[in-house]
């Protein structure tokens, strides 16, 4: 009966503390509410720049201004103070390069290569076009030049011809053949000189054609390449917050990394994914406005409910 009166006594005391435990976070719900304190957000969230990767070329400096330009646009839309620089903040945010960049790197890359094989792709059509406008003008004249020639020389042929069918010796006349024939002459060889000049035109048109063939080629087989290995939806995981810092491993400008940091920065106030496409925490960075962010109203109130703010 006494050990029956000992157990009991220490039940009733574990249970009493479990009461009083449970008062205690009941009445620390309380003094969070009053106060404010322990809340999230109630005061700005630290962070440090760690390690960043020198093959990304940006600096430590640089990467600090876009991650302050990031966390402006949560707190200017916002109006509360979320986030606070410390370079002796235990939470870090770092730039990783690994096959991501590299890739993204390549992809760059060869978009450069396709650019300039575009480029060059209107500088020969434009020069095949003004080619093409000259030779057309030149056959043109060619062909209005041998109508001429032809007409010339079947008169020609038939003064040649009466004259020796008569017996006329007037100087004037034969003067007038000399003439004729001279006039032909030349015209030949102005015909032969513009057929020359044809050939060259058509000669400089068709290596155009085949220089353009060559760059269609190499363009298409670089749209190829590009779209087996970057096409087809595939997505790069640009940044991950867990819990214990940022890692961001891909970006292609300062608007895109800006955009990425704003992303993983809800991230770390507890904000998850949205449904909303154009939310900055939609779980895809493709509508959103690179140049101008701005925060939904999904963004805002999500902010809200996780921050507690009326």
């Amino acid at each position: 009966m006494k050990k029956f009166f000992q157990y009991f006594i220490i039940i009733l005391l574990f249970a009493f503390w479990g009461i009083i435990l449970q008062n205690k976070t009941a009445v620390r719900g309380t003094v969070q509410e009053i106060t404010g304190l322990g809340l999230p957000c109630a005061k700005p969230f630290e962070y440090s720049i760690g390690a960043v990767d020198s093959r990304f070329e940006i600096d430590s400096a640089k990467f600090l201004a876009v991650a302050q330009e990031a966390e402006k646009i949560w707190e200017d839309q916002s109006g509360k103070d979320l986030f606070a620089y410390n370079p002796s903040a235990e939470f870090k945010i770092n730039l990783i390069f690994d096959e991501r960049q590299a890739q993204s790197n390549e992809a760059d890359k060869l978009e450069e290569d396709l650019q300039k094989l575009e480029a060059s792709h209107n500088k020969i059509t434009g020069q095949y076009e003004s080619l093409s406008g000259n030779y057309a003008q030149k056959m043109a004249r060619y062909n209005s030049d041998v109508a001429t020639y032809e007409k010339k020389l079947k008169n020609y042929d038939e003064d040649v011809e009466d004259w020796n069918k008569s017996d006329r010796t007037d100087e004037d006349d034969y003067e007038k053949l000399q003439k004729e024939k001279k006039e032909l002459n030349d015209l030949r060889k102005k015909l032969e000189q513009e057929r020359t000049e044809i050939n060259q035109l058509a000669g400089k048109t068709n290596k155009l054609v085949s220089q353009e063939n060559n760059v269609v080629s190499e363009y298409n087989a670089n749209v190829s390449t590009y779209k087996n290995k970057y096409g087809g939806g595939r997505e790069f995981e640009k940044g991950v917050y867990d819990g214990k810092e940022i890692n961001l491993y891909q970006f292609k400008e300062d608007a895109d990394l800006r955009m990425t940091l704003i992303h993983e920065m809800g991230h770390s106030l507890g904000i998850g994914h949205l449904e909303n496409t154009q939310s900055i925490m939609y779980y895809l960075l493709s509508e959103q406005d690179l140049n101008s962010p701005k925060l939904s109203e999904e963004d805002l109130n999500a902010l809200k409910t996780v921050c507690k703010f009326k």
